[in-house]
């Protein structure tokens, strides 16, 4: 072949397309997108013509990029979309150049695509379009519709509500403000349920956009590979962002332009400081299963909690840390293996770790069905036991709740003896629950019924051999929030929530698909509530990422004497004068 004919062809082929191929007809991306929840045109073979705006072809992304009409082919219609994912991995186009694609339409869990694309024709480039406003609070499903492929900007910052897939899959779940449980700040019920729907639609998806689980480096953190020093917490802001909405596996995302601005809204702090007047400190965790195998380093994976003694070693290492920078005279726990008070039993175990001055509570029983049990731990040398201990299992406790354990206290040369309840009630998981411990839709979930059982149990429960004004202070995780029912029981009967009053409803001891509310009470009769000076949540672990827990999958190296996550519950404090 002629010289002159193969540097013509080499000219030719690197054009990057023919004027042919642009000004070939196209079908509207509004068309395409409709105005419903699906694509009018599933399963039809289309051209379409765009600019490119977000690139998702990178290795471990989604394996395509969006494509948005050029303004000047925009059917100014405002409830059209007029963006669309186009699902290829052939090479050509980049943001900002205008491009023509064929291929089939169709959906995919909510997603409206192009598909069987083999090549991409570049036209022109005339940069990327104008984002359009994104009131994430504000915007209703059917506004989303309309934007859901283009390029957006969100107008204020956005509170990150979940970290929950951060490390998993690389998502922030944002909202204008944090949510609340809706049961902690409302009555069960039909505004229960109000509350929760709008929560939903006020939810976005921040995005990292690879499709690929557990992405390193961790993305949207602060630090250098995810350091823990370098947190990132629900409660921290996303500063406004640009990006393509998008609705995928379920949810609204957005796949931003850009790194975003993450603004540090929810420093840690340290615990609260003891109250002057106060001469004892109560301190209650749930301990997120700490058992110890067969407590001579065998015996791994256990039933619950770590699955070898290393990760046991971290998690009574930092369990231990949190608790003691606490200051607790009297420690209260829930979720400690159920296996007896021996030597080598996690109650044994877990005293020795806080220290020579530390003793536990033996309760009536050494076993009872529950794999986990109460416990209650003290410093013998700032109070001491009164009298014997005392295992609630009668009557509501029969079934489904752990053995509520009490035992009298007084400061050491002290008169006067305060009660510590340790009470870990039924959760509100659905397994097994019969007809009548259904969940009612009402927002408690399963058990409520139980769990109001049990409350009123204890609101009527006297210590042995005390009268009426017995100082009783009841201390765990309820499994309720503050407006479900058995925490109102209590109320009814006498008893304080000492939280709610000192600092009102709105606050959090524990995080469920992204929406905080107490779970775990100081609840106060009313003889020792005159006597509470303070009482305090400290936000030491439901606001971090899983990331740091001792358990967590893939995570980077975490120190023993950090501070943060060592359990999935917050501690409550209480300072009192005895």
């Amino acid at each position: 072949m002629p010289r002159k004919i193969i540097a013509l062809l080499l000219i030719i082929a690197a054009i990057p397309v023919s004027a042919a191929n642009c000004e070939s007809p196209h079908v509207p991306v509004s068309d395409i997108q409709g105005q419903g929840n699906e694509s009018p045109m599933v399963g039809r073979q289309v051209s379409v013509d765009g600019i490119v705006t977000v690139d998702l072809r990178h290795p471990g992304g989604f394996r395509g990029f969006y494509l948005q009409q050029a303004l000047a082919e925009q059917d100014n219609d405002d409830s059209t979309s007029e963006g669309l994912f186009i699902h290829t991995t052939a090479n050509g186009g980049e943001p900002g150049d205008r491009v023509h694609v064929s291929g089939e339409v169709t959906e995919y869990y909510g997603l409206t695509s192009l598909t069987g694309v083999s090549q991409i024709h570049v036209c022109d480039r005339p940069g990327l379009p104008e984002p359009r406003t994104l009131e994430a609070g504000a915007s209703l499903p059917d506004d989303r519709e309309a934007l859901e492929g283009m390029l957006v900007q969100t107008v204020a910052p956005l509170t990150i509500t979940d970290t929950w897939n951060l490390a998993r899959y690389g998502e922030l779940v944002l909202s204008p403000v944090l949510q609340w449980i809706p049961t902690q700040i409302v009555a069960p019920g039909p505004q229960a349920r109000s509350l929760q729907e709008q929560q939903e639609r006020q939810r976005l998806i921040l995005d990292d956009g690879y499709r690929r689980k557990h992405p390193r480096p961790i993305p949207f953190l602060y630090g250098p590979e995810g350091a823990p020093a370098s947190p990132l917490r629900v409660g921290d802001q996303i500063a406004p962002v640009a990006g393509v909405l998008e609705y995928r596996f379920g949810h609204w995302r957005l796949q931003s332009l850009y790194r975003p601005d993450i603004l540090d809204s929810n420093p840690r702090d340290m615990p609260p400081a003891r109250d002057p007047q106060a001469s004892l400190r109560v301190v209650s965790l749930n301990l997120e299963n700490l058992f110890n195998g067969d407590g001579q380093g065998g015996g791994f994976p256990t039933d619950r909690g770590a699955s070898s003694h290393r990760a046991y070693q971290q998690q009574l290492a930092r369990l231990v840390h949190q608790i003691r920078a606490t200051e607790p005279d009297i420690l209260a726990v829930s979720e400690l293996e159920n296996d007896g008070y021996g030597e080598n039993s996690a109650p044994a175990q877990l005293a020795r770790a806080l220290g020579e001055h530390w003793r536990f509570v033996q309760g009536g029983t050494n076993r009872h069905d529950d794999a986990i049990r109460n416990g209650l731990l003290y410093r013998h040398d700032r109070v001491r036991t009164q009298g014997p201990a005392s295992l609630i299992t009668t009557e509501a406790f029969k079934r489904w709740h752990r053995p509520a354990l009490a035992q009298g206290f007084r400061l050491v040369g002290g008169k006067e003896t305060v009660t510590v309840v340790s009470v870990h009630l039924k959760s509100k998981s659905c397994r097994n629950a019969p007809p009548a411990q259904k969940d009612a839709g009402d927002g408690q979930g399963c058990y409520a019924a139980a769990r109001k059982a049990a409350s009123l149990q204890l609101a009527h429960w006297r210590p042995p051999d005390t009268g009426e004004e017995s100082l009783v202070l009841l201390a765990g995780d309820f499994n309720a929030y503050a407006r479900e029912t058995p925490i109102q029981a209590l109320a009814n009967a006498g008893y304080t929530d000492l939280i709610a009053h000192f600092h009102g409803l709105e606050q959090q001891t524990f995080r469920y698909h992204g929406r905080q509310g107490t779970l775990d009470y100081h609840v106060a009769n009313e003889p020792l509530r005159e006597q509470v000076r303070a009482s305090h949540i400290w936000s030491v672990n439901a606001e971090e990422p899983r990331l740091w827990a001792y358990d967590a999958e893939n995570a980077p190296p975490v120190p023993d004497d950090f501070l943060w996550r060592a359990s999935d519950h917050n501690p409550v404090i209480t300072d009192i004068s005895l």
